[in-house]
């Protein structure tokens, strides 16, 4: 099996937004701006597949055993974080949380009311970061933001965050049109979306941060094949992604291309795997 780093860098405009990780999240609903606000997003997940046709490809950071606080104290080094949960469980808030919120919320459509707590905290270790996004238990984070957060930070959050249900399917814990508001308080919004089968990562920016380098670096510490895309990798096809690498390998400096081929080839025509010869044995007379 063939374990992948997916990597994009895209513009973002916050007032189309586009889908969510085919299905399984979307965005909560967002008003019309008469502007439009042209931000950026670098997003990362990973994928595990036995071929080029990745038919059988499990996606998400988990599956690929790349830690997300080693991938963002990469991409971020020396940047402390303030991780931000909204409509979150009572059992999964951190220990290391003293300020929070408890209060009822509303689920299933009004169906049922529900515990939940509204909490922040700074965190300064990459364990503590992977662990957080590993569990389930955060939203996203604040790079470079001030600690504690001023009235107008959290104002930006809530608005980002204060429509969250993660009992409804697909999920909804984003509205977009405040992304410009919060990143007037931050260097960059890490949000914690959800892939196939685990999270992804993506980073919202104001102006655009290349952030490759950090990911081939990870990639590599990870023994994972790094895979820049076109799209963001919890939207796109990994077939076509590992098409267009393997087009452009050099297998004088890098060697072989290290994804096997498939049976058949693919839609976008990739090498079919070679079938062995059989070699007929002459009959005795």
């Amino acid at each position: 099996m063939t374990r992948g780093l997916g990597y994009s860098n895209t513009p973002f405009n916050p007032s189309r937004p586009g889908r969510l990780c085919r299905g399984r999240e979307a965005w909560s609903k967002s008003w019309e701006e008469e502007g439009v606000v042209e931000l950026h997003r670098f997003v990362v997940s990973g994928a595990k597949f036995s071929d080029d046709s990745a038919r059988d490809a499990t996606r998400g950071l988990n599956v690929v055993g790349v830690d997300a606080g080693d991938l963002l104290s990469s991409m971020f080094p020396n940047s402390e974080m303030v991780a931000f949960k909204e409509d979150g469980e009572l059992a999964l808030r951190p220990d290391s949380v003293e300020d929070y919120e408890e209060y009822w919320a509303t689920h299933c459509g009004g169906r049922r009311m529900d515990p939940s707590v509204r909490w922040r905290t700074l965190v300064k270790e990459s364990a503590d970061i992977g662990r957080l996004v590993a569990d389930g238990a955060v939203d996203g984070f604040l790079v470079g933001s001030k600690w504690p957060l001023s009235a107008e930070a959290e104002e930006a959050l809530f608005l980002l965050t204060n429509f969250a249900d993660d009992t409804k399917f697909p999920i909804e814990r984003f509205q977009p049109m405040a992304f410009e508001a919060v990143l007037k308080h931050c260097e960059a919004l890490v949000c914690v979306h959800q892939d196939k089968h685990g999270p992804a990562i993506a980073i919202y920016t104001a102006s655009q941060l290349d952030l490759s380098s950090a990911v081939v670096a990870v990639a590599k510490a990870a023994e994972c094949l790094p895979v820049p895309f076109a799209i963001p990798p919890m939207l796109a096809r990994w077939d076509r992604a590992i098409y267009e690498l393997r087009m452009s390998w050099d297998a004088e400096i890098h060697g072989d291309f290290p994804v096997e081929p498939a049976a058949e080839a693919s839609r976008w025509g990739g090498p079919r795997k070679k079938k062995p010869v059989e070699v007929s044995q002459p009959q005795e007379e």
